[in-house]
């Protein structure tokens, strides 16, 4: 059963990878068979070298964004949240409403994690 302490122990780990943008870190936070979604109608980054691939194909300059969340749902090993994430720089310089589905295993690492985004 996750909780919202393992919900919030997850994104710090995530964010930890989105401000290093370092392979370890983004391991850290998925399974090694991890589903990763960038949007929902793509086919997921499937694995450790998929998902840091695809995370550093598009990955984000640390100190050009800043990011705030909260829990929405909390059902079995799914937790939803909400985000907003603003960018000051770069291709993707705005404001983006998220939500984010995320499905985390016993170890409180991601199996699986989608990512429904706006830009405002």
């Amino acid at each position: 059963m996750t909780t919202a302490t393992d919900v919030a122990a997850w994104v710090d780990r995530y964010l930890a990878a989105w401000e290093s943008n370092l392979a370890d870190d983004i391991r850290a936070a998925f399974t090694e068979d991890a589903e990763y979604r960038v949007r929902p109608h793509e086919a997921p980054a499937v694995g450790h070298p998929a998902i840091v691939a695809a995370w550093l194909e598009h990955q984000d300059a640390p100190g050009t964004w800043t990011f705030e969340w909260h829990p929405v749902a909390l059902e079995g090993d799914v937790a939803v949240i909400q985000c907003v994430t603003a960018y000051s720089l770069g291709d993707k310089s705005g404001t983006y409403d998220n939500l984010w589905v995320i499905r985390l295993a016993d170890d409180g690492r991601a199996r699986e994690f989608t990512d429904w985004w706006i830009g405002r």
